[in-house]
């Protein structure tokens, strides 16, 4: 009898272990490195002269240079097809997130310094460059 409350109470102590660290992965839900890098090239954006373009083209090709540290292999032969759907969606959260100002420089100016300080954090995290 006693050694069956042992092993109960060992199980019930494993489940609650593995239910909080099951809650805990949900609370802090993963953010998409795409998005990540989008959000540190928004934040921190230097040139002026740059077109949306060019800009839009440089978002992909850092997460591009991300998923190749993570031992994700692009195949040739689809790289061109993946890098159109990116840009078209990176085209759209520019557009969704500078929605009502002129300029991405316009955009920048309304934002407080820790929206710019967790998008470094997070950047700095997916260790991308």
């Amino acid at each position: 009898m006693r050694a069956e409350k042992v092993r109960s109470s060992t199980t019930s102590a494993r489940k609650t272990s593995s239910s909080k660290a099951v809650k805990a992965a949900q609370a802090q839900p993963k953010t998409d490195p795409l998005y990540v890098i989008f959000e540190q090239h928004l934040f921190h954006f230097q040139e002026s002269d740059s077109d949306r373009k060019t800009f839009i083209l440089a978002i992909v090709s850092d997460y591009l240079s991300y998923l190749r540290k993570k031992n994700i292999t692009v195949p040739r032969s689809l790289e061109q097809p993946i890098v159109e759907e990116l840009a078209t969606q990176v085209n759209v959260m520019l557009v969704k997130k500078i929605y009502g100002c002129l300029s991405i420089a316009d955009y920048q100016n309304n934002l407080p310094g820790s929206v710019k300080k967790r998008a470094r954090t997070r950047y700095s995290k997916l260790a991308v460059g």
